[in-house]
C-alpha cells in the first residue's frame, strides 16, 4: 500500500491511498452511515495506531476496485502532494554507506585544505572509511521545515556548493526502548524517499565540531516524498536500483545493496538506547556514486532533481536560485556567476 497526503485547495490536507494512477482520500470511502476512524483521518493518527491502523486502512482501501479509484479519487498527474510527514516526530540521519562516507570525506579534505595537506588525508580518509562498517551513528536533523514532491528548495546565501543527498528512509511507529528484532520489523510503518540537502563548502567546519549544522538544516532542505510505502510492497530494502535525473546532465546511479546494515537491525540498534516516538524518520545514508560530492559535480541553482528509488517512487524537487551571489570558501564557480568570498 502507498500512503499520502495531499494538500487540498484550501490548504487543508487530506490522507489517503494510491489505486493504480489515483490518489483516493479516505475521507472519500466514508459512507453515510459510517463515520471515517479517527486512524484514517491523517498521516500522524495512522502512525500513532500502528498495527491496528494498517489493518483498517487495508480493509478500506479493498473497497475500491476497477473504477472506482477514477471515480473517488484524483489523478497522480494533478495532485498536490505533501512531504510523507509534515511534521515528523523525529528525524534522525544514519551513515551507513562506508563508500559514500570514503568518497565524500576525500573531496572535502581535498576541496577544504591547501593542495598538498588535502590531498594527502584525503586518501587516508578514503582507505579508512572504505573499511568501516561499525555499528549506528546518526545525527539529528531539523524536522520542522521539510520539503515534499514538486517543491522548490531555497538555495541558501552562505554556500556556492549546494548538494543532494539520496538515502532510503524508513518510518516508525512506537518502538519501545529495548525492542527486539520482531517488534522493530513490526513498528516500521514503511518506506519513502529521502534528498538530504547539503551545503557542502561550510560542512567540513561542522563536522570537526559541532556536528552537522547550517550545512544539513536548511531551511525546506529534508525532503520526504513521494509516499510512505508499506514494507510488503518494497521487499527487500536492500535490492533497490536507485536513480539520479537533474538538469541537462547524464543520469546518476546506485543501489540500496550498498547499506551495511538491513533496516530492522538499525531500528534495534537505535532502540538499545532510545525509544522511538510515532512518526519517526530513519534515514540509512546516502547510496553512494548519486551525490555531487561523491562524484565531485556539482548542481546549479534551478536544476530540476528526479531521484527515483525502485519499488518506492520519484521525489521530483527543484533548487532554487539565490537572491544574490552565494558566498563560498571554495573555488570560485564560473557557471554561477559572480560569487563573494568568506564563511
Amino acid at each position: 500500500m502507498k500512503l499520502a497526503t495531499v494538500r487540498e485547495v484550501d490548504g487543508s490536507l487530506a490522507f489517503g491511498f494510491v489505486a493504480g494512477e489515483h490518489l483516493v482520500p479516505f475521507a472519500a470511502l466514508a459512507l453515510e452511515d459510517e463515520t471515517l476512524p479517527h486512524v484514517l483521518s491523517h498521516m500522524s493518527a495512522y502512525l500513532d495506531g500502528l498495527p491496528v491502523s494498517r489493518a483498517v486502512a487495508e480493509e478500506v482501501a479493498r473497497r475500491v476496485t476497477g473504477g472506482e479509484g477514477a471515480r473517488l479519487g484524483r489523478h497522480l498527474d494533478v495532485v498536490d502532494l505533501a512531504p510523507t510527514l509534515v511534521r515528523p516526530a523525529a528525524l534522525l540521519d544514519c551513515g551507513l554507506t562506508p563508500r559514500h562516507l570514503a568518497n565524500s570525506s576525500a573531496v572535502l579534505l581535498r576541496r577544504s585544505l591547501p593542495p598538498g595537506a588535502g590531498h594527502l588525508l584525503g586518501a587516508v580518509a578514503q582507505r579508512v572509511l572504505r573499511r568501516s562498517a561499525g555499528g549506528v551513528r546518526y545525527y539529528k536533523g531539523n524536522c520542522q521545515s521539510v520539503s515534499g514532491d514538486g517543491d522548490t528548495v531555497p538555495w541558501p546565501s552562505f554556500s556556492a556548493y549546494l548538494d543532494i543527498e539520496p538515502e532510503l528512509a524508513l518510518v516508525t511507529g512506537a518502538v519501545p526502548i529495548g525492542s527486539d528484532r520482531a517488534a522493530a520489523e513490526a513498528a516500521i510503518a514503511g518506506y519513502t524517499v529521502f534528498n538530504d540537502v547539503s551545503a557542502r563548502d561550510v560542512q567540513l567546519g561542522e563536522m570537526f565540531f559541532t556536528g552537522p549544522a547550517t550545512s544539513k538544516d536548511l531551511d525546506m532542505g529534508n525532503g520526504l516524498g513521494p509516499w510512505l510505502v508499506t514494507a510488503d510492497e518494497v521487499g527487500d530494502p536492500r535490492s533497490l536500483a536507485v536513480r539520479v535525473e537533474t538538469s541537462g546532465r547524464e543520469a546518476w546511479g546506485g543501489t540500496t545493496a550498498e547499506y551495511s546494515m538491513d533496516p530492522v537491525d538499525v531500528v534495534v540498534a537505535l532502540a538499545r538506547r532510545q525509544s522511538l516516538a510515532p512518526g519517526t524518520v530513519v534515514g540509512m545514508g546516502t547510496v553512494p556514486d548519486t551525490c555531487g560530492l561523491d562524484r565531485d559535480e556539482w548542481l546549479r541553482p534551478g536544476d530540476e532533481v528526479a531521484i527515483t528509488f525502485e519499488r518506492i517512487g520519484t521525489l521530483r524537487q527543484r533548487l532554487g536560485v539565490p537572491d544574490s551571489p552565494p558566498r563560498t570558501r571554495w573555488a570560485h564557480r564560473r557557471d554561477l556567476g559572480p560569487v563573494r568570498r568568506g564563511a
